[in-house]
């Protein structure tokens, strides 16, 4: 992995962190005339340590990021209606994100961040699936791979200040993650009992039709890594004053 490359997620993380992590790891002060710049820089620079994750933080390996279970609700009223579940899935790729951009006003409590990737994104598990795609039913239960050949997410960060001990902390309130999934390949095990000439069939329809998968797995997959994410910088700033995290001068 370079060492440009890293989800807006752990921006925050390299600095909350910084009094745990080596002495290495770029800070940006309020004050920096440059301080969107200066985040991106040390969004870079903390990639090495970050993505493997932070025990003394409480804070998982970023890739693959773990997931116990995915869930995508049967909808009888658009083209996949399909009831959709992963369970025990890795979703891998986050850590060859690029940051592209970063948005934050210097003592505020929003940051917006736009990521993307040049190599696969992938979710990787077991699956159980009922239903239809188009007109092509679809059932099984096995391995997944779903993989997306390209990477490109908007992320944004908000909450409020909240004073704990004469100390003003981050209160991160929501976590938006907004990919932008079009085709992706799809490799199933177990269709139809493992009929081989009806599981090979309706693999060819879904990869040929993966735009509308892509549709009905982005909102699930957008809310779990929103979730995950949310977690994983909570953890921190709440118990990490906002002025430790950007100093003011």
């Amino acid at each position: 992995m370079g060492s440009s490359q890293l989800p807006l997620v752990l921006l925050l993380v390299a600095f909350a962190g910084a009094a745990q992590l080596p002495s290495s790891l770029k800070t940006c002060k309020q004050t920096d005339p440059d301080f969107n710049g200066c985040l991106k820089k040390a969004i870079m620079d903390a990639v090495p340590i970050l993505i493997k994750g932070i025990p003394s933080l409480g804070l998982p390996p970023l890739d693959p990021l773990h997931f116990t279970q995915i869930k995508i609700n049967d909808s009888p009223d658009r083209p996949v209606a399909l009831s959709l579940e992963f369970n025990e899935v890795d979703i891998t790729g986050i850590g060859n994100a690029i940051v592209d951009s970063i948005e934050m006003k210097p003592g505020s409590y929003n940051l917006k961040a736009k990521l993307h990737a040049d190599s696969p994104f992938s979710l990787i598990g077991q699956y159980k699936a009922d239903g239809k795609v188009l007109v092509l039913p679809v059932k099984g239960e096995g391995n997944s791979n779903i993989t997306a050949p390209r990477l490109e997410t908007d992320m944004e960060l908000t909450g409020q200040p909240t004073e704990r001990d004469g100390q003003v902390f981050w209160d991160v309130t929501d976590f938006k993650v907004d990919l932008k999934l079009n085709k992706l390949s799809m490799d199933l095990t177990g269709l139809f009992n493992n009929d081989k000439a009806l599981a090979d069939n309706t693999l060819k329809f879904l990869n040929e039709n993966s735009e509308e998968i892509a549709k009905e797995l982005k909102p699930a997959i957008d809310e779990a890594l929103g979730v995950s994410f949310k977690q994983m910088a909570r953890k921190v700033f709440r118990n990490v004053p906002y002025n430790s995290v950007f100093p003011p001068s």
